[in-house]
This record gives C-alpha cells, structure tokens and sequence, in this order.
C-alpha cells in the first residue's frame, strides 16, 4: 500500500508542475506550495500505512488526511503570491500540524490498547 501511495502522490505532484508551468495564470508560488502541500502529504500517508497503527486508525486518517489535504491544496491555489503576511499560508502551515499531530496521537494511542 505505501508503493501505491508514493506512485498515486508523485503522478499528482507530476501533473501539478506540468499545468504550473503551461498555465501562466497559475502563479509559481502557488503550484510550488501545491507541491508541497502533496509531497508532505504523500510521505504522511505512506508512513501511515507503514506504521503498525491499528486499521481503524489507518482508515479514519486516511479520509481526515484527504479532507485537510483538498482544504490545503485550494488555500494553496487561493493564496496570493507573497510570502508575508499571507494568511492562507498559515492556514495550512496549521493544518499541516493538525495532520501530524493526528499521527503522532494515533500512534502513542496504538501503545496503550485497552
């Protein structure tokens, strides 16, 4: 399941650069903060399916790491193309701590089985 992940994450990052760079309107900070958004995100969810973390976990992460992902990845194409005081790049600066914090709790959860 990690191969599939890392396959599935790099043909998106692959296909994101490719319109990032035929698409002028699409700005470089912003398909380059796609890409890390999806990179970030394709070595979360492939070192989730590698952890040994309970399947219940796997798969509630799973659909929470799509969601916040999609919520990133449209922050990332709305944001404007400045570093400073941009405030939807803290939005997913945040939520990328919220993933991996979700991950870290998950597995210290895994350690404690009632």
């Amino acid at each position: 399941m990690s191969k599939i992940t890392i396959y599935i994450g790099s043909l998106f990052i692959a296909v994101n650069t490719i319109i990032g760079l035929l698409i002028s309107n699409y700005l470089p900070f912003n398909w380059l903060s796609v890409d890390a958004i999806l990179i970030i995100n394709t070595i979360l969810l492939s070192s989730l399916s590698s952890e040994k973390i309970s399947d219940g976990y796997k798969i509630s992460l799973s659909f929470i790491y799509l969601f916040l992902s999609l919520v990133s990845i449209f922050l990332a194409v709305l944001s404007p193309d400045k570093f400073k005081d941009n405030y939807y790049v803290i939005g997913f600066i945040f939520i990328l701590f919220i993933e991996v914090s979700l991950f870290l709790i998950a597995k210290k959860l895994n350690k404690y089985k009632l």
